[in-house]
């Protein structure tokens, strides 16, 4: 099972807001080559029998480097687009290493806030119907090495309707220049297509569970022909390449989010040479 599929709802610290800074670490954990911090806050506003929870735990560096200062900017950038409820243009900003916590603080204000003004326009509509909302927001690091860090935000969202959404956005820094690595820029030119067919291959035989591409096909909202790379970024690991897409982006919403691991040794050769990761 990709590990993905265990950052879709991530488990977050239902506790008043708070920090910790990691310990020294082995070799084997991210702080090892990144100093560390983490927040976890949890609020909530009620308005007339209706509720809304925020649980935002955040796992961020702590450094005055330039990839710091990259990771925590983007991780700024996805708080921003989930208090807008979109992925888009950031609101904050994360010069230092004590933006993390605001920004956290600023965008629970922003959700509740929001709540509570639907909450009473709600009431006036349909005043026997309680309401229920949900926001889980969660970053952390995925893998950590001298030459790349891997960070991962994931989300849950549930303002009433049959279900709620969820989705994953992992991104790619390169170490120490902090630069935000793409699909463009990891896949040497000329070489996605061939890396579309290992994930093709991947999908089918990994997480679809499926021997054809007929067989595949019954499980898409999409032709197996048509998949593209995520919209998402890569997520890169000691052991391959992590693949993601979202919810209804090539499946239906029962199928989850698709998920796959292209390992090291066949992603290699497609790498951009000018990367050193």
């Amino acid at each position: 099972m990709n590990f993905f599929r265990h950052l879709v709802i991530p488990a977050l610290a239902a506790v008043a807001t708070g920090c910790g800074h990691r310990s020294a670490a082995p070799a084997t954990d991210p702080s090892a080559y990144m100093p560390l911090d983490s927040i976890a806050l949890a609020d909530s506003v009620s308005r007339d029998g209706s509720q809304a929870s925020v649980n935002i735990r955040l796992v961020y560096p702590v450094g005055g480097d330039a990839a710091a200062d990259s990771i925590r900017q983007w991780i700024a950038d996805v708080m921003s687009a989930a208090s807008a409820g979109e992925y888009g243009p950031t609101a904050f900003t994360a010069s230092g290493a004590e933006s993390v916590p605001s920004v956290a603080r600023e965008v629970a204000d922003s959700l509740l806030a929001m709540s509570a003004r639907d909450f009473a326009s709600m009431r006036s509509e349909m005043p026997d119907r309680d309401m229920s909302y949900t926001f889980d927001y969660s970053a952390d690091t995925v893998a950590v090495t001298p030459g790349y860090a891997t960070f991962s935000f994931s989300g849950y969202t549930y303002q009433g309707g049959a279900h709620g959404s969820a989705y994953v956005i992992p991104a790619l820094f390169a170490l120490p220049s902090g630069r935000q690595i793409t699909w463009d820029s990891l896949i040497a030119p000329g070489k996605q297509t061939q890396l579309l067919d290992m994930i093709r291959r991947a999908l089918m035989e990994q997480y679809f569970e499926v021997s054809t591409t007929e067989a595949l096909a019954d499980m898409l909202l999409v032709s197996p022909s048509e998949i593209q790379l995520p919209a998402a970024g890569p997520a890169l690991t000691p052991r391959g390449l992590e693949v993601i897409y979202q919810q209804y982006e090539i499946a239906p919403y029962a199928a989850g989010m698709p998920s796959c691991t292209i390992p090291m040794d066949d992603l290699r050769p497609l790498l951009d040479p000018s990367l050193h990761l």
